[in-house]
């Protein structure tokens, strides 16, 4: 008979101790090169220039959270080529929030700026991408260039920021004039001008539902607006 030969288990190696230890590291290590290559190019640089300048953000994702005087970040496009420019003071050519369309400026070098909240045909009139952020041109000709082209969209000239908030924030705005433009392509341009009070009652911001430019001036001559063969007739312009 041959004796049974009870053997004491080995104790574990280095290698089979270390091994779990270096799945869970490099599961970590995976999770956090993943979480920074996902993360935008455009929200690392603003948070790098927001924590220099002391602003603040609502939380990693979103878009900067500073008062007026703060907002001086501007980006571009949001392509892989993003990039920040500081500018001194607020110098936003588009800018969103939760109306549809978005708040245009310009910036005419005689001072203080031109103001619009464009439909998505105006955006298009503008050449403003209709889902980004836009600065201000750093080239003057060509910031005239578009005010000029927004006053072709009935804009209305305010002598500084703090002047237009004032005048946004009044709650009689009744008879306050506005001011509907559409260009067709076969020339001349059509215009409604009529009051805050009237537009709301007849409902004249259905123009802005327009999803083309021909479809905005049907619309505006239905309303009741003016034909002008010679748009100098109907807008203050400068041609």
């Amino acid at each position: 008979m041959t004796p049974t030969v009870k053997t004491q288990p080995s104790p574990p190696g280095i290698m089979a101790l270390l091994t779990p230890t270096i799945f869970l590291l490099a599961a970590l290590s995976g999770s956090y090169l993943f979480s920074l290559r996902t993360r935008s190019p455009r929200t690392r640089d603003l948070q790098r220039s927001a924590r220099a300048r002391d602003l603040q953000f609502d939380s990693e994702e979103d878009d900067l959270v500073a008062s007026a005087e703060q907002r001086q970040l501007a980006y571009d496009s949001g392509d892989d080529d993003d990039y920040l420019v500081v500018l001194n003071g607020l110098q936003f050519r588009a800018q969103f929030g939760v109306r549809s369309g978005a708040a245009v400026r310009g910036y005419p070098r005689n001072g203080g700026m031109y103001v619009l909240h464009c439909s998505a045909v105006e955006l298009d009139f503008l050449q403003i991408d209709r889902f980004h952020i836009a600065m201000r041109s750093l080239d003057q000709d060509e910031e005239d260039a578009f005010c000029y082209n927004m006053r072709r969209l009935g804009a209305t000239w305010w002598e500084s920021e703090e002047a237009y908030i004032r005048k946004s924030m009044d709650p009689n705005k009744y008879y306050d004039p506005v001011a509907f433009v559409g260009w067709p392509a076969g020339g001349g341009v059509w215009v409604l001008r009529t009051t805050h009070g009237d537009a709301s009652e007849r409902g004249v911001g259905r123009i802005n539902n327009a999803q083309t430019m021909e479809e905005r001036c049907r619309i505006i001559r239905q309303m009741g607006g003016t034909y002008y063969e010679n748009p100098r007739e109907g807008l203050d312009l400068d041609i």
